[in-house]
């Protein structure tokens, strides 16, 4: 038997730990537990739903729900959670959800055991630098010590030396011991020194720590915290399932494309990013193409007026207009909830939810299983195929979507008038997966030869691939004449222009090429653009005035093109653009 709710919101923090404690019950109505203890129940992250503006968090536990009534605590879930998002479900023979709540509550000091740690660490820092010091304190009064030992020692080996008492070698033993007792302990100065320099800095590190701890302690926190009231009428295992949106996750398309022959791999890769407050393990990934819209509700058109403009109002009639919608304003914006003490809020009510969605197997010929709707809305879903794992650093991480590939049909295109270059062309037909907008790095073979971009692609739609420039196809646009003819008094003047294309084939095999150019467009009646010449013929020439040649050259062979056009306009107009 499984009864489901949906409740509230959430804190920063790990699994959410879920409690069954007994209620405050009438008498003669039974208790959930003699002994009053609570029973713990650890809820991992299950599986993840990542939408383009958000993610949806699924957790998951077993407990034993003692007979009677009791009351469901889950922990402290992430700040980012949406109240409103939060579904609980239990499931277990005999078992009723009766009621879900969710409470938003503040804190005031969310990092004190951080501050503890943190002015553990300054304080052990410090007496290592005192330590350090009394260590340098000790090895210079040492060598004050051997320099009055020097002085003295000095002084009576010299009567000694002069009274026959003792020879010079006795002096230069004397001389070396205190030679040696001085640069042992300059050599364990600079030693502590070194040390002491180090811990210094590991001391100003931790006191910068624990100063940006203390500053930020002030600052309140806020959470959730769901709970839930439930009744068994006995003692059953039980499993309790938690669900909740939260904001701060997003994941976009990328793509592999890699040309092998005349067959094109298609690598379909999702970016996921999140700073949700709580780290994702690995588990069921599931990305979602559903977003919000521009509107919250079904957009409506309101009617269009047009008229003579208004005379702007008057200040007193503007006034007393303005006065309606004020006071609605105010009565609007009244509190709709209440606040408790301590910080909470009154709980959301409960509503009903639907049950979660069972994890589906990864489909055989795709790394991602692909759905249509669902929980996840009107978009299309993809299950990836294995476990990810997603921090929440706000870093990029990336995981594969689907693998496939597809026979490409390939030509060149060029449009001298842009650039001289040749571009290989890739045209495919996609299969059963929507192809999302995105960026693409392009190899040939295992050769990255670039990037380009990808827009939406439909499943089963043919879509074109730039693959990169080839510099065996040579293609050089010349102006080959531009004459201006001489008109007579009021009438018209006739500008000639000519271009030639020359494209070359320079690879070993046959390349199909199309050539793009373009005649200008008249925006004025007078001035007329008219089409002399074009050799060979043009495969297409469209209202825009862009002409199009399909050419299929041999390897080592060459074509030119040839196209001319002339304006036409009044002596008087100057023409602009041409």
């Amino acid at each position: 038997m499984a009864q489901e709710a949906s409740a509230g919101e959430t804190p920063t923090g790990s699994f959410p730990i879920v409690k069954i404690q007994p209620d405050s019950l009438p008498t003669g109505s039974g208790s959930a537990d003699a002994s009053g203890s609570a029973v713990g129940l650890d809820a991992p992250i299950i599986g993840v739903t990542v939408f383009r503006d958000g993610a949806r968090v699924m957790r998951a536990g077993t407990v034993d729900v003692p007979a009677g009534l009791g009351r469901v605590e889950v922990g402290t879930l992430p700040a980012a959670a949406d109240t409103a998002s939060v579904r609980v479900a239990v499931r277990g023979t005999g078992v009723a959800l009766l009621e879900v709540e969710v409470n938003r509550r503040f804190r005031t000091d969310p990092i004190r055991e951080d501050s503890t740690r943190l002015r553990a660490d300054v304080e052990r820092l410090r007496d290592a630098v005192r330590g350090l010091q009394h260590e340098n304190a000790a090895q210079e009064a040492g060598l004050g010590f051997l320099g009055h030992l020097s002085e003295a020692a000095a002084a009576s080996l010299a009567r000694a030396v002069g009274a026959g008492r003792a020879d010079y070698a006795e002096l230069s033993r004397m001389a070396g011991h205190l030679t040696e007792g001085t640069e042992g302990a300059l050599a364990r100065r600079r030693e502590i020194a070194a040390r002491m320099r180090t811990a210094r800095r590991e001391l100003d590190a931790a006191e910068q720590r624990l100063a940006n701890a203390e500053r930020h302690r002030s600052r309140s926190v806020e959470y959730s915290q769901v709970s839930a009231v439930v009744e068994s009428g006995a003692a059953v295992s039980a499993v309790v399932e938690l669900s909740y949106h939260v904001s701060g996750a997003s994941w976009k398309p990328l793509y592999d494309l890699a040309l092998h022959g005349e067959r094109l791999t298609v690598s379909y890769l999702a970016e996921v990013t999140q700073h949700t407050g709580e780290d994702w393990p690995e588990t069921t990934l599931v990305l979602s193409t559903a977003r919000q819209g521009q509107h919250q509700g079904l957009p409506e058109l309101r009617p269009w007026y047009i008229g003579r403009p208004l005379p702007p109002p008057q200040p007193y009639m503007a006034a007393q207009a303005a006065a309606p919608r004020m006071y609605a304003r105010a009565m609007a914006q009244s509190p709709a909830e209440t606040t408790l003490s301590g910080g909470e809020i009154a709980p959301v009510p409960a509503a009903p939810m639907g049950a979660f969605g069972a994890g589906a197997a990864s489909a055989a010929d795709l790394t991602a299983e692909v759905s249509q709707g669902g929980e996840a809305g009107a978009g299309i879903t993809y299950t990836v195929a294995r476990p990810v794992e997603v921090p929440a650093d706000g870093d990029p991480h990336k995981t594969t979507i689907a693998t496939f590939g597809a026979d490409a049909v390939l030509d060149y295109l060029t449009v001298p008038v842009l650039a001289a270059e040749a571009y290989l062309r890739a045209t495919v037909t996609n299969g059963s997966l929507l192809l999302l907008p995105g960026t693409a790095r392009v190899f040939h073979g295992s050769q990255f030869v670039g990037t380009t971009t990808l827009e939406t692609v439909a499943a089963g739609e043919e879509f074109e691939v730039q693959l990169g420039v080839d510099d065996q196809i040579r293609v050089e646009r010349k102006l080959r004449r531009r004459s201006t003819s001489k008109a007579l008094v009021g009438g018209a003047r006739t500008v000639d222009i000519a271009y030639e294309i020359t494209v070359e084939n320079h690879r070993d095999g046959k390349a199909k090429i199309s050539v793009h150019d373009h005649i200008p467009l008249s925006r004025d009646g007078d001035i007329k653009v008219r089409s002399r010449e074009a050799s060979p013929s043009p495969a297409g020439l469209d209202d825009l005035g862009e002409i199009t040649w399909d050419l299929t050259l041999d390897g080592g062979k060459s074509a030119v093109i040839k196209h001319r056009f002339t304006v036409e306009h009044p002596a008087n107009v100057q023409v602009s653009g041409l």
